[in-house]
């Protein structure tokens, strides 16, 4: 049987090397395609790809999707990035190893997340645009790009007041409000396909303020139990809320006063995975391309996770 010929690549540090994209976004990518890598070389019948070569970015890639059978993209949201690469892996008749483009249009935008999930009766903080009559709070308000991921640009405001007034000073647009939810920060490593989800951690991110503006600085994989079985019933009713996500994505949460409280989806891998193999045991890519041949099927058997920490702060988490 011959070898399955694997493109894996992440778009931030392939394509900006000029520094177009914020040094915290490139090294996180490199992290996270550095532990891909590393797990994909241990499976055996899989023949890497990987651009190479310095040129335009769109010349490369499109060379690598010719020459591979399934491509495994690492991209942001931002300004539908990761949306587009993956249509054109699909439209290249290449198997799409990543959640389906309708999933990453929904997941790819704070408003349409929050809608989609509420819809689906899963709590998910409010989100407006700024355009929106915004309901009576007299707490803090976030600001963040529609399209963004993490903590990137997300800034704190100790009112709606001031916040649309930042806003409107910026000159921008893309902006979504959301009242900030006090609580315990969390995140969930899933596995998912066909509308169902496999919880593979429970991380506890780690996250700093600084004149105003969030910053990531790292997160602790698996270190937070699931006690009641919550967790693992999110996971199920967000990978049913937006269908296709598929392989691994992130669920960003707060445990808020009155219960969990969604903040974010990533219909792809995140940070997180650079820690995932050493905490549950096994190799977390062989997971996914598990799904290829059994999609219903159970992941294979998984030691005890433990804590791993992953830290980004010294190279300016963002």
């Amino acid at each position: 049987m011959s070898a399955l010929k694997l493109f894996a690549f992440d778009y931030a540090s392939a394509s900006s090397p000029d520094g177009a994209l914020p040094a915290s976004v490139r090294h996180q990518g490199q992290m996270m395609l550095r532990a891909l890598l590393s797990d994909l070389v241990e499976l055996p019948g899989i023949e890497l790809i990987t651009i190479g070569a310095p040129g335009p970015f769109r010349r490369r890639f499109d060379a690598c999707v010719q020459a591979a059978d399934a491509v495994w993209p690492l991209a942001p949201e931002a300004g539908g990035m990761l949306e587009r690469l993956s249509r054109q892996v699909l439209r290249s008749e290449r198997i799409l190893l990543g959640s389906k483009p309708n999933a990453l249009r929904v997941a790819g935008s704070k408003l349409r997340t929050s809608r989609a999930l509420a819809r689906a009766g899963v709590a998910v903080v409010p989100t407006y645009s700024p355009g929106q009559p915004l309901p009576p709070s007299t707490g803090a308000w976030v600001v963040k790009p529609d399209d963004g991921a993490g903590c990137l640009n997300s800034r704190i405001f100790p009112g709606a007041e001031a916040a649309l007034a930042w806003i409107a000073a910026s000159g921008e647009a893309g902006w979504v409000l959301q009242p900030f939810f006090p609580g315990k920060l969390g995140s969930l490593s899933l596995l998912c396909c066909d509308g169902a989800a496999q919880l593979l951690g429970c991380n506890e991110p780690r996250i700093a303020v600084r004149d105003n503006q969030f910053h990531f600085l790292g997160t602790t994989v698996n270190s937070m139990p699931d006690a009641d079985g919550g967790f693992e019933r999110l996971a199920q009713a967000v990978a049913a809320a937006i269908p296709g996500l598929w392989g691994h994505v992130g669920v960003d949460f707060v445990i808020a006063e009155h219960g969990v409280v969604v903040l974010e989806v990533n219909a792809r891998m995140t940070t997180s995975y650079a820690g995932l193999h050493a905490s549950i045991g096994c190799n977390p890519a062989a997971l996914v391309l598990d799904l290829l041949a059994q999609p219903a099927g159970t992941p294979r058997v998984r030691a005890r996770p433990v804590a791993i920490s992953v830290d980004v702060a010294a190279f300016g988490g963002a």
